[in-house]
């Protein structure tokens, strides 16, 4: 590829502070010229005026308030002007060569849409943060390698189930052929989503290892898990199911998909955010017009079946989630499938 192809980077941004400008840095320091950064400000509260001041070559569009991830990276990709637009979360640090890693990944697979670096945590290096995401049969977006060392074990380019909101690489034909993000999400599962979707009209992820990105992981959610992220992620999980999945994969994956209900239903009772999941529930009821009328437009416009779309799902988890336990619940929905 060469230099002239113009990719717009779109940073959302919320109280991101020095991160941001972390960040920023660090995209600017990229060794491929042809770029336009686009930063959002999701109506931040701290000093969003150092953009300006060190960044003026940056586009900064502020928003009154913070209309969520979806909403807010939609604002950005309307406003840019790129074949390929970048979205990179403001804790996502870059190195060099990432995005034209990224764009001869781009060359290559040209039935493909969507790109993912190799994502190593800021705070440990050493430590994978996403080699790329799955999408389990049950809904949970998974990320590949997750707490694992990163010991060259996964240095191949392959195609995946959706690559990380943190940092992706799209093509604009691939975004108006499926869509924007879905902006009632809120926060979470966004990228899940959209992955997903591009699988049903035919655009794959891509894994790209030779791009490297180092991420900040939990700064503007924290990594613990907190009743108000386990209502976005519950909620948004479900959604995907009702609006992605055909009528005969609901019926068929029925049985799992209530099983992992009632074992859901009993984590939140354990950690004490039983109303966090049953809220989930009573906001799904809510957006029961919103959910028919995507659901009715997607499955209208899919070009590939379940079936195909199942080669890039998984139905198992790895031990970064779960730990020792992981294998007993594999086992365990595994039985589901023999």
């Amino acid at each position: 590829m060469s230099d002239d192809a113009l990719v717009s980077i779109v940073i959302l941004n919320y109280n991101g502070g020095d991160v941001l400008l972390k960040c920023l840095r660090s995209v600017y320091e990229s060794d491929y010229p042809s770029f336009e950064v686009i930063v959002v400000d999701n109506g931040s509260t701290d000093r969003i005026e150092a953009v300006r001041r060190d960044f003026p070559e940056a586009i900064l569009i502020e928003n009154r308030r913070n209309i969520g991830f979806g909403a807010g990276n939609n604002v950005g990709i309307k406003a840019s002007r790129g074949d390929y637009i970048v979205l990179l979360n403001n804790d996502v640090f870059v190195t060099r060569g990432w995005l034209r890693a990224l764009l001869h990944a781009c060359m290559k697979h040209r039935h493909a849409g969507f790109f993912q670096p190799k994502i190593l945590l800021e705070s440990d290096r050493r430590l994978i943060n996403s080699a790329g995401n799955a999408i389990h049969l049950a809904g949970f977006g998974l990320c590949r390698g997750i707490g694992e060392y990163d010991r060259g074990q996964y240095e191949e380019e392959i195609e995946i189930g959706f690559a990380s909101g943190a940092c992706v690489l799209l093509k604009r034909e691939a975004l108006r052929d499926v869509g924007l993000l879905d902006a009632v999400f809120f926060a979470f599962n966004e990228d899940t989503d959209l992955g997903w979707r591009g699988l049903l009209h035919g655009w794959r992820s891509v894994y790209v290892p030779s791009a490297v990105v180092y991420h900040q992981w939990g700064h503007s959610w924290g990594r613990v898990l907190t009743a108000n992220k386990f209502f976005y992620l519950e909620r948004n999980r479900i959604l995907m199911l009702l609006k992605n999945y055909s009528r005969r994969s609901l019926a068929v994956l029925l049985p799992l998909l209530v099983f992992v209900e009632f074992c859901v239903l009993g984590y939140a009772f354990v950690k004490g955010w039983f109303g966090s999941k049953i809220r989930s529930y009573s906001d799904l009821l809510r957006l029961r017009d919103y959910l028919r009328k995507q659901r009715d437009l997607l499955q209208r416009r899919r070009r590939l079946s379940d079936e195909r779309v199942f080669t890039f799902f998984t139905t198992e988890f790895s031990e970064g989630y779960f730990g020792s336990p992981t294998s007993v619940i594999n086992r365990i929905l595994g039985f589901f499938f023999e």
